[in-house]
């Protein structure tokens, strides 16, 4: 077996998009995989200069085949410790060490970058998947579980008049606004702040990551990386005297309009008690139903201990769907192999 460095220019980083698909395809049969063209501008923007992050790709080849694919994520302006790790081995080469091959390539790079906690993601449409099991193996910790919830479109009328009647008239004083793709320039300072809050105020559980830093040049910088991946962002947001405070994003991938993703949705903790969560994801509801009327499913991420936006997202109908879990491991620098958490 070879691991061998590969990137968007590179012949083989199509077999990496492909590894990839067949791996999303085995763990949910019923959705599409992320398209290549996902991966390839991500891959441009990770080795392009001056961004918040930079990163690297490996195949894993065996006879000639790509049979696995890692990407390594390194956090520039924050985060300095931590490498974010995705592995993904073909359905069909499993069970021969592809997988542990490519873990100790990215402890072996992560070490080599001076980081000393490496985190991971597992999709786990059911219990007992293959990630968790492999992440247990070999001695990782598991940081945090989140559920994942699905919301089949249209929304039922009633359901969703009923939640914007209540949450407009526990949030009198606010305004409502909408925007798509790119912040407005008012209000570019206050989502920067709403980026930072919700890297500290969402429930992380042991996550070892700390406070991001951002900025409205990080924002510009994020909205620009979702417009070369083929995604349109719809926004809604809380303002109270003019400043936003509060945000919700739906990403939908113009190469698949049927489906949307749940970005992020925070409420300043001073402008908490006022329903302005349910606020805005009604107004990003109807903004999606009148601009893009194809989606028709619509999939987020929370842990259980956040209540009040478990409680917001059951309202408006979305249903379990399988979840998510983040793992983690210590390495030290200069060391091949992880140190296993106690």
């Amino acid at each position: 077996m070879e691991i061998v460095e590969t990137g968007p220019d590179d012949e083989r980083f199509a077999a990496w998009c492909a590894v990839w698909a067949a791996s999303q395809r085995a763990a949910r049969p019923g959705e599409a995989p992320r398209p290549a063209s996902d991966h390839v501008a991500l891959a441009r923007r990770l080795t392009t200069p001056g961004g918040s992050r930079t990163g690297t790709h490996r195949v894993a080849v065996v006879d000639g085949e790509v049979v696995g694919a890692l990407r390594m994520l390194l956090p520039v302006r924050d985060n300095a410790s931590v490498a974010f790790l995705d592995v993904a081995v073909h359905p069909a080469a499993r069970r021969r060490g592809v997988g542990t091959a490519l873990l100790e390539e990215g402890v072996r790079l992560a070490a080599a970058a001076g980081r000393s906690s490496l985190v991971a993601e597992v999709d786990e449409p059911g219990p007992g998947t293959a990630g968790r099991a492999f992440a247990l193996a070999r001695g990782w910790t598991c940081d945090l579980q989140e559920t994942r919830r699905d919301l089949l479109l249209p929304v039922d009328e009633e359901r969703l008049s009923a939640l914007e009647a209540e949450a407009a008239a526990a949030s009198a004083g606010y305004e409502v606004v909408t925007w798509r793709d790119r912040t407005p320039e008012a209000l570019l300072a206050d989502r920067a702040l709403l980026s930072r809050r919700m890297s500290t105020d969402a429930p992380s559980g042991d996550v070892p990551v700390a406070e991001e830093d951002w900025d409205a040049a990080r924002v510009r910088e994020q909205e620009d990386v979702d417009r070369a991946r083929g995604r349109t962002v719809l926004s809604a947001g809380a303002l109270r005297n003019g400043r936003l405070v509060a945000f919700t994003d739906l990403h939908v991938s113009l190469a698949q309009p049927e489906r949307a993703n749940q970005g992020g949705t925070l409420v300043l903790g001073e402008h908490r008690g006022h329903r302005l969560g349910a606020r805005v994801k009604t107004a990003v509801l109807r903004e999606l139903a009148a601009t893009l009327p194809a989606v028709r499913r619509i999939s987020t991420y929370n842990s259980d201990t956040n209540r009040p936006m478990v409680a917001v997202n059951e309202a408006l109908g979305f249903r379990r769907a399988g979840g998510l879990s983040t793992w983690s491991t210590r390495i030290r620098p200069g060391r091949r192999r992880a140190v296993v958490r106690p």
